[in-house]
């Protein structure tokens, strides 16, 4: 990218005669300094000259690996060969356009250079509607207007920003008018539609007045992930996106545990302290949350770190020590402890100990007497499985000293039963291999086994999990499957989807949806071989309205980012969790399905 700049978009170049340093580049406001050809050939001669082991590259992608730059390919790692190794003699690539190695004016790998890119992208609405058509809409990504068709028998809201019933849009067609486009954009892709076979028609949420009463008998316990910010695009989420009015709790997603001294530590210190992600989301507590610190995780589950913490008197001891000068710097509110799982490390019951049990009961125990006087919350993410409930937790003992547990409702199924199933299935349905598998069963177990039921927050998945099926033909439940569906174009994980981007997916031409009659489940899509499970608003009310019959506590969401918080898919941000909200604390509103 610098020596296309440098050769080809006028910047200028500027090199130390004294050999102490490489060039630097400058256009304007923009500085770059970096290692041309010549200053690697000094420097491999240095590591020569002082008898040093080697050189080392950061890093492959990152020369000129395409001979964009019309010099050879891998110029700088070519150098470093010519020098350590006795490469055969080649050019020494010079970004001066005297140089007989300057790039060509025609060059046949012209079509790998883009554009160089302006500070600023000529603006367009993020959404608008269409002028000539109330079923259209466009939405604006990267200054470009994609256009994109509400469910049938819908318009769209300019106000609300949303599909909505015709007599609630208030839309009036102009067919001489079309959206204003940026003037550098080309005709905005056709993106199609269809609406599912299913008979739903999706509602919108109303707009919430700043003087709406908000019930606080429930808790919203949402998750936020400091991994999500490193997605591309639309699917990047960072704390400025939190909706703090849709949460009563945040916990933050993850710190881990330190394997050798057995006490927290930050997962990713580039995002949670030199990004401040700490500080960002501590300080929500300014606007009535109670944001806690998550420790564990799936990932921080494997191996025995965790079970050498709890059968440890000293190190529990130690790690509520630090525990709470961690959580005094950081400014949060408790701590919330993801272990997955005592004694069944990562649904492994051959694994742990049987101690695992009595020790992670001792240390809830132990931390609730420290939390307790500083006013501090404590709990827990559990799992669902009867199995796991029995050989890893002391289900009274937690009960009594956590603030509140969430039951992890969801991953009943997944691709690696090697056949099809729901991701998080409300009740038993015919067909399923055990009885216990799902969140009926999960949450009377655990109250049965003593918890009490204002501290049983019910999890849902604002995710789905996807299949990749062995036969086309075969695509109901159990059906045979080879592995995991294709990875998401956000999330990037093979199995497992946004709901953002099932909705957006699952809206394209040819996708059958197939919704469970009695409501036992979520629906499932299939399409060619990929197969895939979810909740939609339909079964996130249903579980809320579960939540208030049986009693229990709230609902925890995973995960924030995860739920369609931009509205790519013309349905309300966030509609999954408003539609939480809509039950559980009489926000406005009437969400519906999605797909």
């Amino acid at each position: 990218e610098i020596c296309d700049r440098v050769l080809n978009k006028g910047w200028t170049l500027i090199t130390d005669e004294s050999g102490a340093m490489g060039p630097h580049a400058i256009n304007k406001d923009q500085w770059v300094g970096f290692d041309d050809a010549a200053m690697i050939k000094h420097k491999s001669e240095f590591i020569k000259k002082h008898g040093f082991g080697g050189a080392m590259i950061w890093a492959l992608d990152l020369d000129d690996f395409r001979n964009v730059c019309g010099c050879e390919e891998y110029p700088l790692l070519r150098t470093i060969n010519r020098v350590l190794r006795n490469y055969p003699s080649g050019p020494l690539c010079s970004l001066s356009k005297e140089s007989k190695h300057a790039i060509t004016t025609e060059s046949s790998e012209g079509d790998l250079r883009s554009e160089e890119v302006t500070p600023e992208i000529t603006p367009c609405p993020q959404i608008t509607g269409d002028k000539s058509d109330c079923n259209k809409f466009y939405t604006c990504q990267f200054g470009v207007l994609i256009q994109q068709e509400c469910p049938a028998g819908l318009h769209f809201n300019q106000k609300a920003l949303m599909c909505d019933w015709p007599e609630n849009s208030g839309c009036k067609t102009d067919e001489n008018e079309i959206p204003d486009e940026p003037d550098d954009t080309n005709e905005p892709p056709q993106t199609s539609m269809e609406v599912s076979t299913g008979s739903e028609m999706p509602e919108i949420e109303s707009t919430t007045s700043a003087n709406e009463i908000i019930d606080s008998r429930y808790k919203v316990v949402c998750y936020f992930t400091n991994w999500a910010w490193y997605r591309q695009g639309t699917g990047k989420y960072l704390p400025e996106d939190i909706d703090t009015t849709l949460c009563t709790h945040i916990i933050y997603a993850f710190a881990v545990l330190d394997s050798e001294r057995l006490e927290i530590k930050p997962h990713d210190s580039w995002a949670d302290i030199d990004n401040e992600f700490y500080t960002k989301v501590s300080s929500l507590a300014k606007k009535g949350l109670k944001v806690l610190l998550g420790l564990g995780g799936w990932n921080d589950s494997l191996g025995d770190k965790y079970s050498r913490l709890v059968n440890s008197k000293e190190a529990r001891k130690r790690f509520i020590t630090q525990a709470v000068n961690f959580i005094e710097k950081y400014k949060f509110q408790g701590l919330d402890l993801d272990w997955e799982y005592p004694k069944c490390w990562q649904v492994d019951c051959n694994k742990g100990p049987d101690s695992d049990k009595e020790g992670f009961a001792s240390l809830v125990k132990e931390l609730s007497a420290v939390f307790k006087p500083k006013g501090w919350l404590l709990s827990a993410a559990v799992s669902p499985s009867k199995v796991v409930i029995d050989q890893g937790y002391d289900v009274p003992v937690l009960g009594q000293y956590l603030d509140w547990i969430s039951l992890m409702a969801y991953d009943y199924h997944g691709h690696w039963d090697g056949r099809t199933g729901h991701v998080a299935p409300l009740y038993f349905n015919q067909g399923d291999t055990f009885s216990y598998f799902n969140a009926n069963f999960s949450v009377h177990y655990w109250l049965d086994e003593g918890t009490p039921k204002e501290k049983l927050i019910l999890g849902m998945p604002m995710y789905g999990q996807s299949f990749a099926l062995v036969n086309e033909s075969d695509n109901g439940l159990n059906a045979p499957t080879s592995g995991p569906g294709t990875a998401g174009q956000f999330t990037r994980a093979g199995g497992f989807l946004a709901y953002y981007e099932i909705c957006d997916t699952i809206s394209g031409a040819n996708w059958n949806v197939v919704r469970h009659q009695t409501g036992a489940m979520g629906p499932v899509a299939y399409k060619g071989n990929q197969w895939i499970s979810y909740d939609d608003a339909d079964d996130i009310r249903r579980k809320s309205k579960f939540i208030k019959d049986v009693g229990i506590g709230g609902a925890m969401i995973w995960a924030l980012d995860l739920d369609d918080f931009r509205n790519i898919c013309g349905c309300g941000k966030n509609p999954l969790l408003s539609t939480i909200n809509q039950e559980l604390r009489n926000r406005n509103g009437n969400t519906n399905n999605c797909t």
